[in-house]
């Protein structure tokens, strides 16, 4: 989760919320519904106001004379996930329950992960008249394709703004977190933002030579032509921006999507160099599936590479689930860029995972649309990247599952890194954590109180912590599928393999043996206590089956 800040601008934008096109569904048998009420409500934590949970509720009208089963798709941008108090069981299970209950006329509501960064929520019946769907995600965007919307649109992001009282650079700020399964543990989360230089725009090596390797996603995924001339464009002013400064630039462009096309090499010098290569580009034929991991051989096939530009949403459908097949390819920095627009897929997980690796960095849609970035992403490519390294415990040896968990890059000049982990909630914490900032170590010790016990737990920390968790996880979710589920289930979150279910009755919840959630207490209380004398029958009945045989 990040915290957008400028300079020493204190003023900070961390709710920009909008909505967006309306489209029809690629269904043609669905029947679009209007929305006649949006209620939007944040929950923010007053000590570390970087993170803060939505809760959305859309109401949309059936102005038809039938029941309907509701499916809304939205999508959430790269530091938001879908928590909630719904029922967390195994994703083909909880679809599986939604169906039964469906054709026995019940009313259960199904929130699912679809692809990449999309979800789809799922409600029955609808009955003429109007229903709502509420949903709660924590962080970000939310960004979603609404049909026949007669709820008016804004124009731009709408943000709510804080301000963050003596926040600046090289102050850390932090909190703690009752863990509330065990009240001897705590979340703590802290937000630093390390001293980093500034660069001079002009300070290139102009006698330095390039060997830069387009890598170019031609997958069914990225049939928008708009996105893909967005890209074309950005490519062509880096490439004459890096000529006009004097810079030697062997450039190789290697189409893929299933398979590698062949290698084609571009001269920069050659007067019409530009027209081919975007004439190559542009008649390219976007169809059929990605599989990212051949770009791990990558190394073999086109050599001497100082800099990859991978052009993809890395919406990988077939491959090799192993991130060690990447070693040899990320020892050279790799700059993805995607000019998808929000509401559409993106696979943030690996794009993160191999910038990191790397120690490249993405380049998304709001920075190739405005030409006027391109000196910064010049200045950007050309500069060693800032890294947290890791954090040294000094004090208090229970400090554990501190994440990120290795070593990663820090976005960008304007963005505050956040370390969350675990800690004994009654003894304070005394640690360092380490940056390499220009080749040099860049080292912050801090300490962090204990846990304050008259706090009141919205248990943000914990969801966040959550998070983190499954960012490391998901960019590889078959690999990790059981830590993804458990952490799912635990946390109460969707993920590639779980699901949020939401059924009623406590019959439902007997007859496919599923707890209901804590926060639903009667409904709890009743299916323990059931539970409890289930167990108690059983035992009851083996001890007089015992006595029977004995006698």
């Amino acid at each position: 989760m990040a915290l957008r800040s400028n300079g020493d601008d204190t003023t900070q934008t961390v709710v920009p919320i909008y909505f967006g096109c309306n489209t029809k569904f690629g269904d043609a048998a669905s029947t679009p519904l209007k929305m006649i009420k949006l209620h939007v409500e944040q929950q923010v934590n007053a000590t570390f106001p970087l993170i803060h949970q939505v809760a959305t509720t859309m109401t949309f009208k059936n102005d038809y004379n039938r029941i309907l089963e509701g499916a809304l798709e939205f999508t959430l941008p790269e530091t938001a996930i879908i928590c909630g108090f719904g029922l967390d069981v195994g994703k083909e299970k909880a679809r599986v329950i939604f169906e039964q209950e469906v054709r026995k006329g019940v009313d259960p509501g199904l929130v699912e992960m679809v692809e990449g960064n999309i979800f789809r929520t799922r409600v029955y019946p609808i009955q003429a008249g109007r229903t709502r769907i509420p949903f709660v995600y924590s962080n970000g965007k939310y960004c979603s394709k609404l049909h026949q919307v007669n709820v008016e649109p804004l124009e731009g992001e709408q943000s709510i703004s804080y301000i963050l009282k003596n926040l600046a650079p090289g102050q850390p700020v932090y909190s703690v977190e009752i863990d509330h399964d065990d009240h001897n543990q705590a979340y703590f989360a802290l937000s630093y933002r390390p001293p980093l230089p500034q660069f001079n725009e002009n300070a290139l090596d102009s006698q330095k030579t390039m060997f830069v390797c387009i890598l170019w996603d031609a997958s069914l995924s990225r049939s928008n032509i708009e996105n893909r001339n967005h890209e074309i464009n950005m490519l062509k002013i880096i490439l004459d921006t890096w000529q006009s400064n004097g810079i030697n630039v062997n450039l190789t462009v290697v189409v893929f999507r299933n398979v590698f096309e062949e290698p084609k090499t571009f001269q920069l010098d050659e007067q019409d160099y530009w027209s081919k290569l975007d004439q190559f580009l542009t008649n390219l034929s976007y169809d059929g599936a990605i599989n990212v991991c051949q770009l791990a051989t990558i190394s073999t096939r086109v050599l001497n590479v100082t800099h990859y530009f991978l052009f993809s949403d890395c919406l990988w459908t077939v491959g090799n689930d192993d991130p060690t097949l990447f070693d040899r390819w990320t020892t050279k920095p790799i700059w993805i860029l995607n000019a998808n627009f929000a509401h559409e897929s993106t696979n943030f997980s690996l794009i993160n995972h191999l910038t990191n690796l790397s120690g490249g960095g993405y380049i998304a849609r709001e920075k190739i649309v405005n030409q006027n970035n391109v000196n910064d992403i010049i200045q950007w490519v050309d500069r060693p990247q800032p890294r947290y390294i890791n954090t040294d415990i000094l004090n208090n040896t229970s400090v554990h599952g501190i994440y990120p968990s290795h070593s990663v890059m820090l976005a960008t000049n304007t963005e505050q890194f956040i370390l969350v982990g675990k800690m004994l909630s009654s003894v304070p914490v005394n640690i360092a954590i380490n940056f390499m900032i220009l080749n040099q170590m860049h080292r912050k010790e801090l300490t962090i109180d204990k846990a304050d016990r008259t706090f009141k737990n919205y248990e943000l920390f914990r969801r966040l912590y959550a998070q983190q968790m499954l960012a490391e996880l998901t960019a590889f979710p078959e690999k990790n599928k059981k830590r993804i589920i458990d952490i799912g289930m635990k946390y109460s979150i969707v993920s590639d393999f779980t699901s949020i279910l939401v059924i009623e009755t406590l019959q439902q919840h007997i007859q496919y043996n599923i707890c209901p959630h804590q926060s639903r207490a009667a409904l709890y209380n009743d299916y323990m206590k059931y539970q409890t004398e289930k167990k108690t029958t059983r035992i009851d009945q083996k001890s007089r089956k015992n006595s029977a045989v004995l006698k």
